[in-house]
């Protein structure tokens, strides 16, 4: 069963085919891992110490895991802990207690999804983009919504209030990490904020993915290169043609999410990429795709000019050749015996040798260059 992404949770409620139908079109996770605090052992070995940390309020204890692998060449590990008692309480930074041991995991979550995700090349091919935080604090029901609002905003300083119209039993808020104060873990604000900030993750990795390969792939075009060649161009040609299509139909999967959102997904939805923002992100990849594609298609078209002019320089040449057999045939054809007569024919068939490489020089000149004149 798979937990996370946007199905049966923020989307319309539409009919089960249309929703499958969306779906598939959509980022989702295609497989998921979840269970425990025994997700996180690989292969047998003991739980590293990193991820169950213990800070100054006490020990954090593993309540879930799951790792998702997406359609989108990413994967998400979701951890959810249980932090000590009354770290609420006084005047501890919270954030600023949670926030080093979360990026102190990062070697240790590396090593976790080596072990566990399926590498296409190698190891090194799975690496860990960052670490983020969702808060979700559980207060009574009857608390007052400014209490639950002054919490959430104590969370999260840097951010906006994201909380839908009409929800009462929840307080959202989006910055640089998310916070939802609710009255029960499993409502419907609370996993709203978890699955939609998931999403949003893998939509980041993924663009940042994509736009360190287009990267790579500019790297490796240079236009001032005289001795670039065919076969080269189209193995790179191969690799932009399908890192275009892989790029758009992440593009088309991520602009139609939005479209088919309810209402306080939506809200959700949009406070994400607003404080995060994403749009800037996914123009930044669109014109570095833009840039890729017509680079190479410059470099393209100049060494298939520059094959043209060969081709024509051989043309004119055999033309050339041809024009002075058929005149020395026609000289030994009508030559005498005599002595000044074949001697006229050879001194005839010199000159008609020059006349035509001079021609020659002259047309190559202008084939290469057709604008030489012009600018003399």
């Amino acid at each position: 069963m798979v937990t996370d992404g946007l199905a049966d949770l923020a989307l319309q409620p539409y009919g089960q085919r249309l929703l499958d139908e969306l779906l598939g079109s959509m980022p989702r996770p295609t497989m998921e891992i979840s269970g425990g605090q025994e997700i996180l052992r690989r292969a047998g070995a003991e739980i590293e110490t990193t991820l169950v940390p213990t800070t100054a309020s006490g020990a954090w204890q593993v309540v879930s895991a799951r790792v998702s692998l997406w359609n989108v060449d990413c994967a998400l590990l979701c951890v959810t802990y249980q932090l000590p008692d009354g770290i609420l309480s006084g005047d501890a930074d919270v954030v600023g207690e949670v926030a080093p041991p979360v990026q102190r995991m990062l070697p240790a979550v590396t090593r976790f999804l080596r072990a566990t995700l399926p590498a296409p090349v190698g190891a090194d091919e799975v690496f860990v983009l960052w670490a983020n935080t969702t808060f979700a604090v559980q207060v009574d029901p009857d608390c007052d919504p400014a209490r639950r609002r002054a919490i959430a905003e104590e969370l999260t300083p840097d951010g906006v209030d994201c909380t839908p119209d009409g929800a009462r039993d929840g307080v959202l808020r989006v910055g640089s990490h998310t916070t939802a104060v609710v009255s029960d873990f499993g409502s419907r604000p609370a996993l709203l904020m978890s699955r939609l900030t998931g999403v949003h993750h893998v939509c980041w990795a993924a663009a940042l993915r994509y736009d360190a390969v287009l990267s790579a792939e500019l790297s490796q075009i240079d236009p001032g290169r005289a001795n670039v060649s065919m076969s080269a161009l189209e193995e790179q040609a191969k690799r932009i043609l399908s890192g275009y299509h892989r790029i758009r139909l992440f593009r088309l999967g991520y602009s139609s999410v939005e479209a088919h959102l309810d209402a306080a997904g939506g809200t959700v939805w949009n406070a994400l990429e607003q404080q995060w923002k994403f749009r800037l992100v996914l123009t930044t990849l669109d014109e570095r795709l833009d840039f890729v594609r017509t680079l190479h298609q410059q470099l393209v078209g100049r060494l298939q000019d520059r094959r043209s002019r060969l081709l024509n320089e051989l043309v004119l040449a055999f033309t050339f050749l041809n024009i002075f057999a058929i005149v020395l045939a026609a000289l030994t054809f009508v030559a005498l015996p005599s002595l000044d007569v074949g001697l006229l024919a050879a001194v005839i068939g010199g000159l008609m040798l020059l006349l035509n490489l001079g021609a020659y020089l002259v047309f190559r000149r202008q084939i290469n260059d057709p604008g030489r004149r012009s600018r003399a």
